[in-house]
């Protein structure tokens, strides 16, 4: 990696946290960073300029593979009325708007079989609080302390 590289992706680094944080990333003093990156060091030591291209690896892989992560669909309970039943009134609702329109659409039935099985593995994810169990009764015979 070339040293202009290496400085700019320092000065970026730098922006991104700061520099005491960044300068114990590559195990360098705070004032020893800061000269590098405004040019002031000519040419760090070998060591320092290995772990300055690790993180530079690292920071790259972690970019690479925050580009590569699928995305995640959003939940249907948050579009759709509250409540299963009502949520699943409201898809048969729309598909049955849509097979009126086109009845020759042979796609529609699939699709709502699917929106509608996704739909309750949802409802089926969900965990209700669990109820307030009673308060226990003292023993008789014991009066509460005052």
């Amino acid at each position: 990696m070339r040293l202009e590289e290496m400085r700019s992706f320092m000065h970026e680094l730098v922006l991104e946290t700061n520099l005491r944080d960044a300068s114990a990333l590559v195990g360098l003093g705070h004032e020893a960073l800061r000269k590098f990156v405004n040019g002031e060091t000519d040419r760090p030591h070998e060591r320092t300029r290995r772990r300055m291209g690790n993180l530079f690896l690292e920071r790259q892989k972690l970019s690479a593979a925050e580009g590569d992560s699928r995305p995640v669909a959003g939940q249907l309970k948050l579009q759709l009325p509250r409540g299963l039943e009502a949520a699943r009134d409201a898809v048969r609702a729309e598909f049955e708007a849509l097979r009126q329109a086109d009845p020759d659409r042979p796609t529609a039935a699939a699709l709502e079989k699917w929106l509608l099985r996704r739909l309750e593995e949802e409802y089926a994810r969900e965990q209700p609080y669990p109820e307030e169990k009673p308060a226990r009764r003292r023993k008789s015979g014991k009066k509460p302390p005052a």
